[in-house]
């Protein structure tokens, strides 16, 4: 069994298991990601919506229905950045949603198993840590 927090698991899991998956490694190994990544991307799709529930429940619109920007003190429009109506609140549901464990019916890989050449990126290899003994 494989226990992962929603903090650990984001679209970049995803891309890291493909970019795996895609290399020259065992077929048997492959097949086990394959069906990781199955179950792994619809937890990861539900932890999305709700990531998105959570910030439209809390974000700040304006007359029209437009998210408000957010500004700096010195009144500077933040770039990618709106208000969020109660920060507090906010901020306890993300941190109640990111803390929330998540089983999977597969057993922890021997990375050696994978028999990886140089190719594979350590970056891609962080993301997934969760997967291997």
């Amino acid at each position: 069994m494989i226990t992962i927090k929603n903090s650990q698991l984001s679209q970049d899991t995803v891309t890291a298991l493909n970019a795996i998956i895609d290399l020259d490694i065992k077929a048997g190994e492959a097949f086990k990601l394959m069906r990781m990544l199955k179950d792994l991307s619809s937890i990861i799709e539900d932890k999305t919506k709700l990531e998105k529930r959570i910030f439209e429940k809390y974000v700040e619109r304006d007359s029209t229905g437009n998210p408000v920007e957010a500004v700096d003190n010195e009144g500077k429009v933040i770039p990618n950045a709106v208000k969020i109506t109660d920060t507090f609140s906010f901020n306890k549901e993300m941190e109640e949603l990111m803390s929330v464990e998540n089983t999977l019916s597969h057993e922890k890989l021997n990375f050696d198993d994978l028999n990886l050449n140089s190719n594979v990126k350590v970056k891609d290899l962080l993301k997934i840590d969760f997967l291997f003994n």
